[in-house]
């Protein structure tokens, strides 16, 4: 029922869409109807109704124009989720159903009618037969207000009664149960019942077992065991003979020439255990555990002095094999990480697209709450796409494969295009961001544009992200013997003097205790240093626990500037 209830909502929720029911035009939606019924056999009817109740659109003739007065159709309108319609019989055609609807919207995204479909109760009956039923089960499915539906066997005898009455109790409550009851052919049955209030909703289900048929299988059971139970006595007495004598008698024995080979000087010698769970098996395991440990342990430092000799003679070639090993185990991890991260961009391009058009109702418009959804799907893509990246470009440096273009570039205009993107994220972390140096004046460097932005963009954003509300970041710049030196402070909440070359390294985390107020993978930092090493600059972090951090980023100038600096 779950799976027909599911099947209704997801048809109805297509036929929602459909521009011929949005706008309500009768005969393309009619002939449209018409050959989806042909799809559909185990439905009656597909239909649409205005909010007045008037039908404007079905897939058959039908001899009443209006649903207004349906249940169905008031408790469509009414709700947001799918409706459930009681028992109803069509006074001409005799077409026994039940109806599932569901509200649509017109072009003004207002309430413009409701579409139903009337589950075949004839095929309900038929689809029951088929899922296979023992002669003495039953099943049996009715309406919330006790009309049933489907009922198994004999269906021609109570569909369409009604069993309210005597079971208000089981039918309105909202567990699930079981009651001991005749059944109409006179078979006392058990029967597990589920109220209309449970999943799937809208249904009193019930299946029933015949109490004789139920109770079989535990008389047998009962029987064989009284069987087995004298049986196990018989073979138990005669077990106890046989057994005193192999499992005490020649145990024993056992032990004592064993021990006695011992006291000889035969350290090889082991006890013969017949049956390790009994007293006498437990003694002889635990005398060849001993043995075994005492052995083990000689063999154990004979082995110890010939390692440590070969090691001694082989511990420079030990030292390089070791070394190449982990060379290659990097290599291997930043290769699978480049691997992972291309894997990963291609699905995620997908998401962030696709929630933009949905975000940007592209195709149509959706709920608020779906465009809502949407807005968050492509806010966490774009977040996660980011991280990848990073890691695919930390992975690239790893493996030495992370090419930087050398063309001239402005460092001035780059941090302040920087400054720009970050500037939002500081107003509402109500963070101070002040510039105290003349970015235009700055003279060129050669570089890649691209990767420099991504790296003063990560130091900047580490400072406004760990600085509290009320702080304040500086940008600071000079150039120094050639080189243009940046400076990044902050009052933020520091770190320790041992902690800062921690920071610097892929994934590293200070305190997971943060994890939750502050964000990020710890990639940021890393891919910064690789980056800036490769322009052939360096990244040095100052920092104070609780008092803030400065960064200084030196980069050289171009070789041209160089000497005009210098003159």
């Amino acid at each position: 029922m779950g799976e027909l209830r599911e099947g209704a909502r997801q048809l109805l929720l297509a036929l929602t869409q459909i521009n011929t029911v949005r706008l309500q035009r009768s005969d393309a939606c009619s002939a449209l109807f018409s050959h989806l019924k042909t799809k559909y056999p185990n439905y009656s009817l597909l239909a649409a109704a205005d909010l007045s109740g008037d039908i404007f659109c079905t897939s058959k003739s039908l001899a009443y124009s209006s649903v207004a007065n349906q249940p169905f159709f008031k408790r469509a309108l009414s709700r947001r989720e799918l409706a459930v319609g009681n028992y109803w019989q069509d006074p001409v055609s005799g077409d026994r159903m039940i109806h599932f609807a569901l509200k649509f919207y017109g072009e003004n995204a207002h309430v413009a009618g409701v579409v139903f479909v009337g589950l075949d109760l004839n095929w309900l009956s038929q689809h029951l037969q088929e899922r296979g039923l023992a002669p003495t089960s039953s099943i049996l499915i009715a309406d919330r207000e006790g009309n049933i539906i489907a009922r198994l066997p004999h269906p021609e005898l109570l569909v369409g009664k009604n069993m309210r009455k005597s079971h208000e109790a089981i039918m309105d409550g909202d567990k699930a149960g079981w009651e001991e009851a005749d059944g109409v052919d006179g078979v006392t049955r058990i029967f597990g019942y589920l109220p209309a209030q449970l999943p799937p909703y809208d249904f009193f289900l019930s299946a029933g077992q015949s109490k004789a048929e139920a109770f079989a299988s535990i008389d047998r059971a009962t029987r064989r065991g009284i069987g087995l139970i004298l049986a196990g006595f018989l073979a138990a007495t005669a077990a106890a003979i046989v057994g005193a004598r192999r499992f005490i008698i020649e145990p024993i024995k056992d032990l004592l020439v064993v021990a006695t080979q011992w006291e000889g000087g035969n350290y090889a010698a082991r006890v013969l255990v017949r049956d390790p769970r009994s007293e006498i098996g437990h003694l002889g395991t635990t005398f060849n555990a001993m043995a075994d440990a005492l052995e083990a342990r000689h063999l154990a430092q004979k082995r110890a002095e010939a390692d440590l000799r070969e090691l001694n003679a082989t511990l420079e070639v030990r030292v390089a094999e070791r070394t190449i090993e982990l060379a290659s185990a990097n290599r291997a991890k930043s290769m699978f990480l480049a691997n992972m991260s291309h894997e990963l961009r291609t699905p995620l391009n997908a998401i962030i697209g696709f929630s933009e058009m949905m975000d940007q109702e592209m195709l149509g418009p959706i709920s608020s709450c779906y465009k809502e959804y949407a807005h968050y799907v492509h806010e966490s893509g774009m977040h996660l796409l980011k991280l990848v990246e990073e890691m695919l470009d930390l992975a690239k440096v790893e493996a030495g494969k992370l090419e930087i273009d050398r063309v001239p570039a402005h460092p001035g205009a780059i941090l302040a295009e920087s400054l720009i993107m970050l500037r939002p994220s500081a107003e509402k972390a109500e963070i101070e961001v002040a510039v105290d140096a003349d970015l235009p004046s700055w003279p060129e460097i050669e570089g890649d544009p691209v990767k420099l932005k991504q790296a003063f963009t990560n130091l900047i954003g580490n400072a406004i992200k760990f600085t509290p509300a009320g702080g304040r970041v500086v940008v600071a710049g000079a150039i120094e013997s050639g080189m243009l030196r940046i400076r990044i402070s902050d009052t933020g909440i520091g770190m320790r003097a041992e902690d800062i070359p921690m920071v610097v390294l892929p994934f590293h985390r200070l305190d997971s205790a943060l994890d939750g107020k502050y964000q990020g993978a710890g990639l940021g930092l890393p891919f910064a240093k690789s980056v800036l090493e490769l322009h052939g600059g360096t990244l040095a972090i100052e920092s104070e626990l609780a008092k803030g951090t400065t960064v200084t980023v030196t980069l050289p100038l171009a070789s041209c500037l160089i000497e005009a600096v210098a003159a």
